[in-house]
């Protein structure tokens, strides 16, 4: 077994004795079962690994949530460099999503963060270009957003993400919503 997987599993049972979610005895039988004979010193130790990777983790989603928000904070700031702006977007974006490729950032479970944050920056992005380039055209703001939430559905169904697949679903019918009422 995945020594990861194993320690989450440990950590786990130790949580259901701690809160008494199950008996004491059936707990320690699973964490004798799942640390399969170490003693509890090398499970002290792996419990401060677990904790040194949380911290990690939450200093890395940390970090790309400050690199997310200096960027898209950037492209409405300088209004006078909007292709700059945008290219820097949709580069980080970009990267992003490549970073989702990676196994570790998956194991990590910083995968859903930076596919929650480059979509964001996408729909900054149509938002931005919308006000650069076609700023009174009401329709196509309408279309720019539809096509941010088929694409939130889309990847909601392939990636298997409830998150997104509800955020397109309900941004596809606030939108049908709105044309109802003021057409």
């Amino acid at each position: 077994m995945n020594p990861q997987r194993k320690r989450i599993i440990i950590s786990e049972i130790k949580y259901w004795k701690q809160n008494k979610l199950l008996p004491e005895h059936y707990c320690d039988f699973l964490i004798t079962l799942y640390a399969q004979g170490e003693d509890e010193k090398e499970a002290k130790v792996t419990d401060a690994i677990l904790v040194k990777e949380k911290k990690k983790s939450k200093r890395t989603i940390n970090m790309l949530a400050i690199l997310a928000i200096i960027v898209s904070g950037c492209m409405f700031v300088f209004v006078h460099y909007p292709v700059l702006t945008i290219t820097l977007a949709a580069v980080v974006s970009l990267a992003f999503l490549l970073l989702t490729l990676r196994k570790s950032t998956v194991q990590s479970g910083i995968g859903p963060f930076l596919y929650i944050v480059a979509s964001f920056m996408l729909l900054l992005m149509s938002l931005k270009l919308w006000g650069v380039f076609f700023e009174g055209h009401t329709m196509l703001l309408i279309g720019l957003l539809i096509l941010n939430c088929l694409l939130w559905l889309f990847a909601g169904r392939m990636l298997k993400l409830l998150y997104f697949t509800i955020s397109g679903a309900a941004g596809l019918l606030l939108i049908i919503g709105f044309l109802l009422i003021s057409f």
